[in-house]
């Protein structure tokens, strides 16, 4: 189902170890977890860290082993249309320090940020850094996505490539995060 090309872990991958690794990361199960984590915009290998040190102990947390694991990693992924978001992004766990975090193609980064004095006006921009922001109100950083679901989900936003556009065109747009419970 999946090919691997080793490259620099040829040698690695030759082994009894190389062979098992690959054989655990390409079972349905675990490329399930590579992608909910990476659908949970989190790093793809903090999905399986768990079922990779049960399986693999000690054995795993040689540096240049989890290296192959992520070259594997990346691999599998991008077979399944994934694509590099961003490398290095801290982990706190076991066996992994850092690891790559991956999305679809087709998603966008965008950045939201509400008013310090009403936590309800969101505005959500294509730029952490230096974001055109509306001069009315003070803004804090609130989160990223690039999820079309979370985007609809979290900030009622139905159409992610009108948003994108919107955004092209303006530097942001300003949305009003309805209360989802009301106090009985």
């Amino acid at each position: 189902m999946f090919a691997y090309s080793p490259d620099k872990f040829a040698s690695l991958y030759a082994t009894d170890l190389g062979q098992r690794i690959w054989s655990f990361l390409t079972t349905p199960e675990n490329v399930a977890r590579l992608e909910t984590a990476s659908e949970l915009s989190k790093p793809a290998v903090e999905g399986i860290e768990e079922q990779l040190l049960a399986e693999f102990r000690e054995e795993v947390l040689a540096d240049r082993v989890k290296q192959m694991a992520g070259h594997m990693v990346r691999q599998i992924l991008e077979q399944r249309d994934w694509v590099l978001d961003q490398s290095d992004v801290k982990v706190q766990s076991v066996p992994f320090s850092k690891a790559a975090r991956y999305r679809r193609a087709d998603w966008i980064t965008f950045h939201a940020f509400r008013n310090t004095s009403d936590p309800r006006d969101v505005v959500l921009t294509d730029r952490r850094q230096n974001a055109a922001l509306p001069e009315d109100a003070r803004w804090s950083y609130y989160a990223t996505f690039a999820s079309p679901l979370k985007a609809a989900v979290a900030f009622g936003v139905r159409d992610i490539r009108q948003l994108r556009q919107h955004v092209h065109a303006h530097g942001y747009q300003r949305v009003r995060i309805e209360r989802m419970l009301r106090r009985a």
